[in-house]
């Protein structure tokens, strides 16, 4: 691992080929668990086989996915069930990088019509948006971390590639398939 390699940059690189508690090989076709965990201050991403998966495990969020079987020329499409659960679990998270994302996934959300915003607020220098999801009465307060558009582009493109919406890289020149997992 590169030595300036940031915390959120581990997680969002392409899936483990083995599953992180029995070390099996997570083979094409296979059914996989992703779990997010929240540890020493940054993200850390688990693949695992389904029955090593335990609902005790720690994780901030999960998602189910099935392994590629061959590559798709076409983006893989946005899970807005898990993406509204890891926003939840961002909630009340006071971390630079938790609020940061917390506040690209609203946006993603709102743009989805999922989150309605019912008001705003300024406090500290800073846009607080309100907001909740349809058919609820919580209010989630997000305030804005004031991102360039740089940081913005920054953020999205890492939940791209950790929700896998990026597209399939190409199989190499030995007919090896790299799977965008």
């Amino acid at each position: 691992m590169v030595a300036n390699e940031s915390d959120w940059e581990k997680v969002v690189k392409k899936g483990q080929e083995v599953c992180a508690a029995c070390e099996a090989v997570l083979v094409s076709g296979a059914d996989v668990v992703t779990a997010l965990t929240f540890a020493d201050g940054g993200f850390a991403r688990r693949d695992l086989h389904p029955d090593c998966y335990s609902s005790d495990d720690d994780a901030i969020a999960t998602w189910r996915w099935k392994r590629e079987t061959e590559l798709r020329p076409n983006a893989r499409r946005l899970d807005l069930g898990f993406l509204s659960e890891f926003f939840k679990r961002l909630d009340g998270r006071e971390d630079g990088q938790s609020r940061r994302v917390a506040w690209i996934v609203s946006l993603l959300l709102l743009r989805k019509k999922i989150l309605k915003e019912v008001g705003r607020k300024a406090t500290d220098d800073r846009e607080v948006l309100e907001l909740r999801f349809k058919k609820t009465e919580r209010v989630y307060e997000v305030p804005d971390p004031l991102l360039d558009v740089e940081a913005m582009e920054s953020i999205e493109s890492d939940l791209s590639r950790i929700f896998n919406l990026e597209q399939a890289a190409p199989a190499s020149a030995e007919g090896d398939a790299q799977e965008s997992a």
